[in-house]
């Protein structure tokens, strides 16, 4: 039976193990109920590794020690995501050939539900938090991302211009690699990269670490150089569908997250937000017709 606790706190790394580290990542997701009453010399004959390389993977993963990751485990035993309620095995990487058009709707839905699910399980409040005190330091907000990620980095643009923040979205690398020269300690940069490898993505995030200007990085990979480069960063996990890649199926994880960035935003400063919201409202309403001549 697979181990969703250890699972999720081992994606997290997933793009950062050795040969050795996978090994005893595969035997710790796909051990049974008991692993918790192992000991460590259990272990390591059953994987064959040695004592030491389960010591250092515990510890690599999060924990003080080895007597942590068993108290952990116990404690999490009876662990299951909450997906788990949602009979995710018709999800959509369950369509079958016979499905009706509301039959794949339905199973689009649970699989979207389930990545969010997922997705969030190790957003803490204490991260979130600590990217908040970033932004709210901030005078101007930036979003980057290239590909599949520049769509959420527009997305969350639209968002988050409703602010008080000023705020700005640059499409063209070229274009993002020379604006990145004029930042300073008043702004914030928002870089999205599922894979977290695109190299055009990390040498941007390089360059604005030259200057005084803040990083929060949103990425499904924790072991990639970009999480690194930046002052704080959000990792989102997903899975693969049969029709969805990764980095399709993580965009609602993605946009949500930045939902939740912006509610918060909101929130944290009302009077000014709602006073911008009005602004841009009364702006936006002048290009609406009025055919029946009411007064707005």
């Amino acid at each position: 039976m697979k181990n969703h606790y250890l699972d999720q706190r081992i994606r997290l790394k997933k793009g950062n193990l050795s040969e050795t580290e996978q090994k005893i990542a595969h035997y710790f997701v796909h051990s049974d109920e008991m692993l918790s009453r192992k000991t460590l010399e259990d272990m390591a004959n059953d994987i064959e590794v040695s004592q030491s390389s389960i010591y250092q993977f515990v510890k690599k993963i999060g924990y003080n020690g080895f007597q942590d990751f068993k108290i952990d485990i116990a404690r999490n035993s009876n662990y299951q995501p909450a997906f788990q309620n949602l009979n995710i095995n018709t999800g959509a990487d369950d369509i079958l050939p016979e499905d009706s058009s509301i039959d794949i709707a339905k199973k689009v839905i649970q699989s979207n539900i389930y990545s969010l699910s997922n997705s969030t399980h190790f957003l803490t409040e204490e991260l979130l938090d600590r990217v908040l005190t970033i932004i709210y330091s901030a005078k101007t907000l930036h979003f980057f991302g290239l590909g599949g990620s520049s769509i959420v980095a527009f997305d969350s643009f639209h968002k988050f211009i409703r602010t008080k923040y000023r705020c700005n979205y640059i499409f063209d690398y070229h274009m993002q690699l020379s604006f990145v020269t004029k930042l300073t300690s008043e702004d914030c940069v928002f870089i999205f990269s599922h894979s977290g490898q695109t190299k055009e993505s990390v040498n941007l995030a390089r360059q604005i670490k030259k200057t005084s200007a803040k990083i929060i990085v949103l990425t499904g990979n924790s072991g990639s150089e970009l999480v690194t480069l930046a002052n704080q960063a959000i990792i989102v996990l997903t899975e693969e569908t049969l029709f969805r890649t990764e980095s399709l199926a993580s965009r609602i994880s993605y946009l949500t997250v930045m939902d939740i960035l912006y509610t918060n935003v909101m929130h944290h400063n009302y009077d000014q937000n709602i006073e911008s919201i009005k602004k841009i409202r009364d702006n936006i309403s002048t290009t609406k017709t009025n055919p029946y001549n009411f007064t707005p």
